[in-house]
């Protein structure tokens, strides 16, 4: 199952924010559904569905308390136990036996002692949901979800509040990134659009021919990727994936929504395997993503031996 909670700020959101000049963010995302996703009900939390030829969706909706610890907060509140300060005696209010009768009883208040508890009120955070083309005549559809709250960087509790706003998005649509506030459809766009080819697994040959484009590949390379083209369809995919990018020309699976194994026909050294915001990462270049600033958002196993098992116990990690 993907990450439902975050237990800090993660290292490519705080990357993240050092590039945003806007003082006040929201936290937000583009992603991409299936169709067969959303039939099968995936966002039916956020009423999102397709119905009479045409994706459903809501302009703004108060995500479901009972989608995750957080989204209960938000609609709830919540209580902290101030183990900081000393207990106070409460009572509790019992009935007892009287003494002396098998039938009378009493009321008696026996007490005990507790930490103070300090009551925190919902925030009642609300999600707004935006999509372009709702047309149920494709196959893919590129959601922009946002949580209305905009969050100033310069506020004593800014990282407290985005952490929550994060996990907010995370526990609904498991995934999360911030934007500067006003960021259009299109902002978010420009930020994980890529020259993608999605199709589904067919020909073996015609599949190799499509990963190398109009390149010319020796005979040695083609050998190669074929051998990493039959790894990948024995991780029995949902999609394939080609095209270029930061990535330059690569090929990849995708196995589930949050999860897609990367190949590279120029820089084969290595497979890379990224997670919830996987959109975003694959736009960036080799370096960027060796850099260390993106934390535990992708793996890199290196084409050594046994490599296959190491891509495979990974992948059983993450869906299990």
């Amino acid at each position: 199952m993907p990450k439902k909670n975050l237990r800090k700020i993660p290292p490519n959101i705080f990357n993240k924010l050092k590039s945003i000049d806007s003082q006040y963010i929201v936290v937000g995302i583009l992603k991409t559904f299936t169709k067969d996703y959303i039939v099968e009900g995936n966002l039916e939390h956020l009423d999102i569905y397709i119905d009479d030829g045409n994706l459903k969706i809501p302009n703004e909706i108060m995500p479901l308390d009972c989608q995750g610890k957080y989204s209960d907060k938000n609609i709830n509140g919540y209580e902290i136990v101030r183990d900081d300060l000393p207990k106070e005696t409460h009572y509790r209010t019992m009935e007892v036996p009287s003494y002396g009768s098998y039938y009378l009883t009493h009321t008696v208040n026996m007490p005990y002692e507790m930490y103070p508890r300090e009551s925190v009120a919902p925030r009642l955070s609300t999600m707004k949901i935006e999509c372009k083309n709702v047309s149920a005549n494709q196959d893919k559809f590129a959601i922009k979800f946002e949580i209305n709250e905009v969050l100033d960087k310069e506020s004593e509790t800014f990282e407290e509040d985005l952490l929550f706003c994060l996990n907010l998005m995370q526990e609904n649509i498991y995934a999360c990134s911030i934007f500067p506030s006003g960021s259009t459809y299109e902002d978010y766009i420009k930020t994980t659009q890529l020259s993608w080819e999605f199709l589904p697994p067919g020909v073996r040959e015609d599949d190799i021919k499509r990963i190398f484009g109009n390149s010319k590949p020796s005979k040695e390379k083609i050998l190669e990727i074929e051998r990493r083209y039959d790894f990948l369809m024995s991780l029995n995919p949902k999609e394939l994936l080609y095209g270029t990018s930061g990535l330059q020309r690569y090929f990849g699976a995708i196995i589930e929504d949050d999860l897609v194994v990367f190949e590279n026909t120029r820089y084969g050294n290595a497979i890379y395997i990224m997670y919830n915001n996987w959109q975003e990462l694959s736009t960036l270049s080799r370096i960027e993503l060796m850099s260390g600033k993106y934390g535990s958002d992708f793996d890199r196993v290196v084409h050594t031996s046994k490599w296959e098992d190491k891509v495979k116990k990974l992948i059983s990690e993450h869906v299990n």
